[in-house]
């Protein structure tokens, strides 16, 4: 007869803590996930802003990113758009410069990541796309050898001012051009993703899908955030109201894609608590661990293959603050990386319907050194307490 050990890992004790049963015995496998199913991004406004105080060959700063790795690095945000390759003086763009990307890869190899790159999609010419500039970007990848995991073109094009409006048509046949010359490039086996739309909104991404984009993309991606980092309040971090409005919208998205784009991935290119750069004194504290939590657990339950973070750094929302130390998020996303794995289990508990459970086989390939038949369940209370739980289960 097997017997079962249920070992706390991470606890907090507070003064408000309900006692409920889990029933693992039962658990139904309903997902799989990958390794890299957490991931990371960097603004593209860091490039415009010369990079800040974030340094690309700071050993602190590659020690952090190992420690979240495997991981995919978007390169993206509202500045992509206004990015041209080895251009320091086309004043109408700002610029990538050679060493910005040899240090951009460099930096993800070290790393164990894998480079996600969002290529500038206002570059038009006669109404279409110009993709001269990525050619240009593109042949100097395959000189250097490297080896860049997918590209994107344009970022929020649904939030595009009137003068650069680019309809769902237009932006499907963009796509397919990105496509042709990546693939005529020369470069390792990539991911097309797109398009990138702020919030999940399904009109714009299922006409983007069925005016060609489904047969174009390897990767259906939104973004998402929960409120406005301007206006949010503490309050907002443990309302339940608030996360539960993620679901139908999670569901909405990813049923669009198993529909219009099937067998491609569904991803949260960019999401974090609050968009406007987080919330200030909120999103970078232990608080902002609900919001985080909770998106990972439902986004892996109802389908998503892989949530990216905004962002590595900068903002109030950063998992290292201005000085490269890790604020509260870094250190749950390293112990989920760490302990979270695949597949994905469907739990439940009828003790108290407030308490969130989510559960997983255990990441046995980390460095921690679990065995199979490990099981990760990680659960919390919003509003009422101000903890949260990872636990182990597992046989001896």
């Amino acid at each position: 007869m097997s017997r079962h050990l249920l070992v706390f890992i991470l606890l907090v004790f507070t003064y408000n803590v309900s006692c409920i049963t889990i029933d693992l015995e039962s658990a139904q496998a309903v997902r799989n996930v990958s390794s890299k199913f957490v991931g990371v991004t960097l603004d593209s406004g860091l490039i415009v802003q010369r990079w800040k105080t974030f340094n690309l060959t700071s050993q602190k700063v590659l020690t952090l990113a190992k420690g979240i790795s495997p991981s995919y690095l978007r390169i993206g945000g509202t500045a992509c758009d206004r990015l041209v390759f080895n251009r320091t003086n086309d004043h109408a763009y700002h610029p990538l410069t050679v060493a910005d990307w040899d240090n951009l890869n460099h930096f993800v190899m070290n790393a164990g990541w894998d480079l996600i790159f969002d290529f500038n999609l206002f570059l038009r010419k006669n109404g279409n796309w110009d993709p001269s500039n990525a050619i240009e970007l593109l042949e100097y990848t395959v000189k250097q050898g490297y080896k860049p995991a997918g590209y994107e073109l344009g970022n929020e094009p649904n939030r595009f001012p009137s003068a650069n409006a680019i309809s769902e048509k237009q932006l499907a046949k963009d796509f397919a051009a990105l496509k042709n010359i990546v693939s005529s490039s020369g470069v390792p086996p990539f991911l097309t993703i797109g398009p990138d739309t702020a919030g999940m909104t399904p009109d714009y991404v299922e006409n983007f899908l069925e005016a060609g984009g489904g047969d174009v993309v390897d990767v259906v991606t939104v973004h998402q955030y929960y409120t406005n980092g301007q206006k949010a309040t503490l309050k907002d971090f443990t309302d339940r109201k608030l996360l539960d409005k993620f679901i139908p919208e999670v569901d909405s998205f990813v049923k669009t894609c198993n529909e219009k784009a099937p067998n491609k991935q569904c991803w949260l290119g960019e999401t974090s608590s609050c968009y406007h750069g987080g919330a200030q004194n909120i999103s970078d504290r232990y608080v902002a661990g609900f919001l985080w939590l909770d998106k990972l657990g439902l986004s892996a339950l109802h389908g998503l293959q892989t949530v990216l973070r905004q962002e590595f750094y900068s903002g109030n929302y950063g998992l290292i603050d201005i000085n490269l130390n890790p604020n509260p998020d870094y250190w749950l996303t390293l112990i989920y990386k760490r302990l979270v794995g695949s597949p994905v289990f469907d739990v439940t508990q009828t003790t108290d319907p407030n308490v969130r459970v989510y559960a997983h086989c255990t990441n046995v390939s980390s460095s921690i050194g679990y065995k199979p038949g490990s099981i990760t369940v990680y659960l919390y209370k919003p509003g009422s307490i101000t903890v949260y739980y990872i636990l182990q289960y597992y046989r001896l």
